[in-house]
């Protein structure tokens, strides 16, 4: 969860650096409306210290650690923005275009992996670039009639926001591990991509008696 608060605090106040975890989940709220210097937010995170501390009746020190721990559980959300170096992001260019798609892990509980466009040349997310039309459907090895191929459209859209209101750069798109996705642009021959799929641990084989049948027929 560290990271999650910290990215949100970096984008409400980038002229503060958190220093510490406690600083991080205070100002992750948001609550703060002063002026807009650090040391108009070192002063409200003085005053909030104390009134934490007095309310709950421990010292400075505790109250940090209790941060610390509480940011320390590891956090399993979709559409966080990739950082540069952070595993599982693959950039694929897309072909007579100056913009390239990205993929990069979302829930892995949910099997969920984000979809975004970015400046090849850069590397700087941008909202949809030009017209398109994104599909995604069942994978290669998932039966025909067990899934349908469906539109997908940006996941802020799903949270009554509206395209056009999508904050430059935050714009993305919730994709299945495994699934088929094709990417249709007026004047183009259509983009197929394979999402990729995270290994999982090996379930614990059932105590039973299995019985053995052709996998292919």
């Amino acid at each position: 969860l560290r990271d999650v608060y910290f990215e949100a605090v970096r984008k409400r106040y980038p002229y503060y650096t958190p220093k510490n975890d406690w600083e991080i989940l205070a100002l992750s709220d948001g609550h703060y409306k002063g002026v807009a210097t650090a040391q108009g937010i070192t002063q409200y995170l003085e005053a909030d210290m104390k009134s934490t501390t007095s309310f709950f009746k421990g010292t400075r020190e505790e109250t940090i650690r209790n941060a610390e721990k509480a940011l320390n559980i590891e956090a399993d959300i979709t559409g966080l923005k990739p950082r540069p170096g952070d595993p599982g992001v693959f950039i694929r260019p897309l072909p007579d275009s100056d913009y390239s798609i990205r993929l990069f892990p979302g829930s892995k509980a949910a099997s969920e992996y984000c979809l975004d466009f970015v400046l090849s040349a850069t590397g700087e997310p941008v909202n949809s670039p030009f017209k398109f039309n994104l599909f995604a459907g069942p994978g290669p090895t998932i039966p025909v009639g067990f899934a349908l191929t469906v539109g997908i459209k940006p996941l802020e859209c799903s949270f009554g926001i509206a395209q056009k209101d999508i904050r430059p750069g935050a714009e993305k798109f919730v994709l299945r591990d495994g699934q088929l996705c094709t990417l249709q642009r007026p004047g183009h021959k259509d983009v197929q991509f394979i999402v990729p799929k995270r290994r999982r641990p090996e379930p614990p084989k059932p105590n039973v008696e299995f019985l053995e049948l052709p996998e292919y027929v």
